[in-house]
């Protein structure tokens, strides 16, 4: 009988250890899972902040040549939706001195916010033309 209790035991510990092991298995898939996610975000993020800043630098010598606001409106780069935006310029007279302050401000996105991939970078500039 003891020999039978003992064996009992056992294998409740066997199955005790079993169910243990999988759940740190489970708890480590999870968390490999979410690194992952959490680095392919921030990758995309740094691609967004790079689509922005080449759009911004093409915005501004469009800015610079023209001393007013660049065409404005979508493109696409590297996979990114780029918008620039740009309010009317400020034409400004300080002493007999003329100048044009033009505000720039440029949108890089991509992904679905439902689905929490919506990855989103804004950069902005101040410029003054006609100095």
């Amino acid at each position: 009988m003891n020999r039978a209790r003992n064996a009992g035991m056992a294998v409740f510990a066997a199955i005790f250890l079993i169910v243990v092991l999988a759940a740190i298995g489970v708890a480590v898939a999870m968390l490999t899972s979410t690194q992952q996610l959490a680095s392919a975000q921030a990758l995309d993020a740094t691609r967004a902040y790079y689509a922005a800043h080449a759009r911004l630098e093409r915005a501004v010598d469009e800015a610079i040549a023209t001393e007013s606001c660049p065409a404005t409106g979508d493109l696409v780069l590297h996979g990114f939706t780029t918008r620039v935006i740009c309010p009317l310029p400020v034409m400004v007279d300080e002493g007999g001195s003329d100048y044009t302050i033009i505000e720039l401000t440029v949108l890089a996105f991509r992904g679905s916010r439902v689905a929490g991939t919506r990855v989103r970078r804004e950069l902005r500039v101040q410029l003054t033309a006609g100095m």
